[in-house]
């Protein structure tokens, strides 16, 4: 059964690319000195804005809550963020001088990289992508609800 099963070329490709994309990221982050779970946390911050709920984080990034509160332990340890009270039992997040500085450093520059990149595909391209993206992204959700 396994030695006939065929996988779709199309399939393979995808994958290929999705790996390749990942790939390209881990080696930019390795090459800062973060973990993907540090980048996506402190990227959250930027996007969402200081003061930002952990909850916030794992819900813009589809990452765990237990994986984000580990990091965010890990941030705050390393002197990176730091937590403050809010309306129990919230902790709203905050970078620290050294982690503005941090993410200048080590964020932004990837950021920025990725804004430039966005600047030079056509926006006709990228409507393209994003609404052939959106359409196997929901089919795939579909046939994953379906499975389960």
């Amino acid at each position: 059964m396994i030695k006939d099963f065929v996988i779709n070329d199309k399939v393979k490709y995808l994958n290929n690319m999705l790996c390749e994309i990942d790939n390209l990221y881990q080696m930019l982050i390795q090459n800062k000195g973060l973990s993907d779970s540090e980048y996506v946390v402190l990227f959250s911050i930027l996007e969402l804005g200081e003061g930002c709920l952990q909850k916030d984080i794992a819900k813009n990034s589809y990452i765990n809550k237990k994986t984000i509160n580990s990091t965010i332990k890990k941030l705050e340890k390393n002197g990176i963020i730091e937590l403050r009270a809010g309306k129990y039992p919230n902790m709203h997040i905050f970078l620290t001088d050294f982690g503005k500085d941090y993410i200048k450093d080590n964020v932004i520059p990837i950021v920025e990289m990725e804004n430039s990149i966005m600047g030079s595909v056509p926006d006709s391209d990228f409507d393209n992508f994003v609404s052939t993206y959106s359409k196997y992204s929901q089919i795939f959700k579909d046939e994953v609800v379906n499975l389960n």
